[in-house]
């Protein structure tokens, strides 16, 4: 769940002389003040959204505003602490590098998948779109794990699953766990064979993952 909303603050600047208030029409004592908003995420990452650089009146608090840049610029820096300043660039910062890893993790993936078919052994296990292997065969359940249980003469036995699912995630489920490793995970004395051309053919569009 992403927790998201806003909030304020008020920074003191500092004594800024004494002058007529227009409000209480009397010398009174100034300061300068910084109001500022900001937006977060998750409380750490947060950005401002709006600031205002005022001169107000000690016993009022009545005043007028400065233009932004050019006050800041006579300060040198911003009071804004940094972290509500740049909060937001460290969240994108951040869902970057996770995007980044997931990319570096999904081409892991397809070359490590990519190997596993162009030298295939016995006991290798694939989910693949059984819509494409064996068509018609799981009633419109289109994704299961299949196993190789020979190679030979150039082509590929491969042991069929009892149940095919209509999501990819829980074929690869079974794939990632023992219990595709088991015997009575599939169908017994059923089998189906290609060729190791076929096979090889067969990552992207009917393979999703591989095990050995």
């Amino acid at each position: 769940m992403i927790v998201w909303g806003s909030g304020g603050d008020v920074v003191q600047l500092g004594a800024a002389g004494q002058g007529q208030c227009q409000s209480c029409e009397r010398e009174r004592n100034f300061r300068n003040v910084l109001a500022y908003r900001y937006a977060h995420v998750w409380y750490l990452f947060s950005w401002v959204t709006q600031k205002q650089y005022m001169t107000v009146c000690e016993a009022c608090n009545r005043g007028f505003q400065h233009d932004s840049k050019t006050f800041e610029a006579k300060l040198g820096k911003s009071p804004i602490p940094f972290y509500r300043r740049y909060g937001g660039l460290a969240l994108l910062g951040l869902i970057g590098i996770v995007i980044v890893a997931a990319i570096i993790s999904s081409q892991n993936a397809s070359r490590h998948d990519e190997a596993l078919l162009s030298g295939p052994k016995v006991g290798d296990r694939y989910s693949v779109d059984l819509a494409r292997v064996v068509p018609g065969a799981y009633e419109g359940k289109a994704y299961g794990v299949v196993r190789i249980s020979a190679i030979e003469n150039g082509e590929v036995t491969l042991e069929l699953p009892q149940q095919g699912y209509s999501q990819w995630s829980a074929a690869d489920t079974d794939l990632h766990s023992s219990k595709s490793t088991r015997a009575d995970y599939f169908v017994a004395g059923v089998s189906h064979a290609v060729t190791l051309a076929e096979l090889k053919g067969w990552h992207p569009s009917v393979l999703h993952h591989a095990e050995r």
